[in-house]
């Protein structure tokens, strides 16, 4: 005898498409605030502050809140065939939760700066077309001794007022000056290959001061961060090489500064040890 399979109800079916239907918003939904703002559509404050950080979570918690209650509809209602698809979403969303929260809490731990570089008493400073740039559309300014300003009081106030460098010398340890036994002009060559390499928009290149302006953007909110590379004689044979990273907008650039400085510094090297002196 074939066995007669009872369709869902109304009340299934309908669970069951508000949970997946939201399951797949969730993630367009933080797509759309990244490219949005990446394409000028909106402030980076509106969609990296207000859509990501202020209405993303809330809307992760109503997604793992109606899978949960569509799980529930189909365990005590016959048929149950709906209970793999609300559990798929029920452990999708909470599996997305927890990849934003810890992002966040990552992002708490980390000091509230936006300008690193590999050494603050000896600062690489910006070429005049950039200050003048970022002073004419409202950026960040690149300062000598920046400290950590007032609007930080919501969610870092023990750090109010403390300077970069202090910050910096806590949190990322590593971000040293490179020295190197490579002739400066040489030296020079190979730092601007390796800043090539990283996929950087070179801007700005001044042989005579040997200094280095490049600019990265990020794929998904399209921010801009400028890059200043600095290469001085280091004894008789050999060269300092300083880096500098600054966010354009923003308080806490989540890292990504230092991480970017340090990726920078292992690639040179490497390049240094595959470095053949000319003659």
């Amino acid at each position: 005898m074939e066995e007669v399979r009872l369709p869902l109800s109304n009340l299934q079916k309908t669970a069951l498409k508000i949970a997946l239907g939201l399951t797949v918003a969730c993630p367009l939904w933080f797509a759309i605030a990244a490219l949005g703002t990446k394409f000028g559509l909106w402030s980076f404050g509106f969609g990296l502050g207000k859509m990501t950080f202020a209405w993303g979570p809330m809307l992760l918690m109503l997604t793992i809140g109606v899978s949960l209650v569509a799980l529930v509809i189909q365990l005590i209602k016959a048929p149950r065939r709906g209970v793999i698809l609300a559990l798929v979403a029920l452990i999708a969303s909470v599996m997305m939760f927890g990849r934003f929260y810890t992002t966040g809490q990552a992002t708490l731990s980390l000091p509230p700066i936006h300008d690193v570089q590999t050494d603050w008493a000896n600062s690489v400073a910006p070429p005049a077309s950039l200050v003048a740039l970022r002073e004419e559309n409202g950026w960040n300014p690149i300062l000598d001794n920046p400290v950590v300003p007032d609007v930080a009081k919501g969610r870092w106030p023990d750090f109010v007022g403390k300077s970069n460098a202090q910050l910096q010398a806590e949190s990322y340890k590593s971000l040293k000056p490179v020295m190197i036994k490579v002739l400066p002009a040489d030296m020079f060559m190979i730092a601007i290959n390796v800043a090539q390499q990283q996929g950087w928009r070179i801007e700005d290149i001044d042989e005579n001061e040997r200094t280095i302006h490049a600019t990265h953007t990020s794929t998904w909110y399209g921010f801009t961060d400028d890059i200043l590379i600095r290469v001085a004689p280091q004894g008789d044979v050999g060269s300092r090489v300083d880096i500098r990273s600054v966010s354009r907008v923003g308080l806490s650039d989540m890292g990504a500064n230092a991480q970017r400085i340090k990726r920078y510094i292992d690639d040179l090297w490497e390049a240094e040890r595959g470095y053949e002196p000319a003659g």
